[in-house]
């Protein structure tokens, strides 16, 4: 029987959940799964590995986080760890295990180039990484490999799927209405985004305040402030062009 978990988070925190998990279970843990590439997601992997249990990435993790983890732990830790541990199996498509039946699909280029999501259809559980966040910070769309309109659409599949529960990475538990939102807020950016980078928008107008208020009004949760409305607008927009 495996026993998998969903994001390797940071090397600090994989090292409690791993002690909180044989204290309290006294079972272990076989796999572990990176939910995508960054090192938020991806440094507990050196704890993990030490102890035997097997990474589990979509194909491509192991390259972005070989290439891109020395600059990303720079921008999130401050310095870069002696060694990376990427994932040792990857897999395409869709990963199954069972007993409870726990599905992992590979779903990017989304938020980075390799996204992964869990799907537990039984209880009907779905943890989405950082396709989808509940958070102060708002989300992030400046990785170079994201796909901003394929994102949109893996948040459409995720939706159709008609979750109990929304497990993000960063934030409080969620309902599927909470991925409505989200997709609608991102739809919304991304759109006006893609006016003005086609010459359909003034993009004056697009910096302007009001496309700041008009989004933090529709959707506070996603949108937070001016400030982050700035920061994931450009992002989009940088994309978009």
């Amino acid at each position: 029987c495996s026993r998998v978990l969903f994001r390797s988070n940071s090397a600090w925190a994989a090292e409690r959940i791993l002690a909180s998990i044989r204290s309290q279970y006294q079972v272990p843990v076989t796999h572990v799964v990176n939910t995508h590439d960054h090192v938020d997601h991806s440094l507990g992997n050196s704890v993990y590995a030490r102890a035997g249990i097997t990474i589990v990435g979509a194909a491509g993790q192991r390259r972005e986080l070989l290439e891109k983890g020395p600059h990303d732990a720079i921008v999130q830790t401050g310095e870069v760890p002696e060694r990376f541990y990427p994932p040792t199996l990857e897999f395409k498509g869709t990963m199954m295990f069972y007993e409870p039946t726990l599905h992992l699909t590979s779903v990017g280029p989304a938020h980075s180039e390799a996204d992964v999501i869990a799907w537990l259809p039984d209880d009907r559980i779905l943890f989405v990484g950082d396709l989808a966040v509940a958070w102060e910070h708002g989300n992030n769309f400046s990785d170079d490999d994201a796909d901003i309109e394929r994102w949109i659409q893996v948040l459409d599949d995720c939706i159709a799927l008609e979750p109990r529960v929304v497990i993000p990475a960063h934030g409080r538990l969620s309902r599927v209405e909470d991925l409505v939102e989200q997709r609608d807020f991102m739809r919304d950016l991304w759109n006006a985004a893609r006016g003005v980078a086609a010459g359909e928008a003034s993009e004056s107008d697009f910096r302007s305040g009001a496309l700041a208020e008009r989004l933090i009004a529709t959707y506070p949760d996603y949108a937070v402030d001016a400030h982050r409305v700035e920061e994931m607008a450009e992002a989009m927009l940088e994309a978009a062009r």
